[in-house]
């Protein structure tokens, strides 16, 4: 019994440490656990700002389909005998609609898109007596929803349903956005509506 101490006792005395080889190994290890955490750390955070990124764009793009479709789908001349869509290229959309007053104002309003927005203007008429309707200049253009990738998102169908470019024919309008969020551009999304005008010519 006294041996067996007296070796506890030597070996809790000894300065034996770990060797320069055995230190260095134990640091890279540790440099490689560090690393690999941090680089999953950073994927995290990276994919958690995408899908944050996403999920804002997404529901303002529906947001603003919404309301673009509910304006379009209302549009009106005034009188019923004049068209009301105004502009119809694939970049801009510019019609005449009713507000809810009694009697009510028309308004003129305007979308159009670069450079990836979605941008809007109106302008409301004046007067309640109806033709000659009596407008202001367009109030300035703002922003409705950016990173938007396609060129053309307007397209239109006259009473045949064939594709038409003349405003006067217009009677159902197409809307497509393509958007890609800014964290990850090569993610596309893609969202359509088709809406036929409820007064028309």
């Amino acid at each position: 019994m006294p041996a067996v101490s007296s070796r506890l006792l030597t070996r809790l005395r000894g300065e034996t440490a770990f060797t320069l080889t055995e230190m260095l190994v134990v640091l890279a290890i540790i440099g490689l656990l560090v690393g690999s955490f941090s680089a999953l750390l950073s994927t995290t955070i990276r994919h958690s700002t995408e899908i944050q990124e996403q999920d804002v764009t997404q529901t303002e793009l529906r947001a603003a389909i919404d309301r673009l479709a509910a304006e379009v789908r209302q549009a009106y001349s005034g009188d019923g005998a004049t068209a009301p869509i105004e502009v119809a290229t694939g970049t801009a959309l510019q019609f005449l609609s009713p507000d809810r007053a009694q009697p009510f104002h028309l308004r003129r309003i305007a979308y159009r898109v670069g450079s990836g927005r979605l941008e809007r203007a109106m302008a409301t008429s004046s007067d309640t007596d109806g033709a000659p309707w009596i407008f202001p200049a367009l109030g300035a253009y703002g922003l409705v929803v950016d990173s938007i990738t396609n060129a053309s998102p307007f397209t239109y169908l006259d009473a045949a349903n064939a594709p038409t470019t003349v405003a006067a024919n217009v009677r159902t309008v197409r809307i497509s956005f393509t958007v890609a969020t800014k964290a990850s551009p090569g993610r596309q999304y893609t969202y359509s509506t088709s809406v036929s005008l409820r007064s028309a010519p």
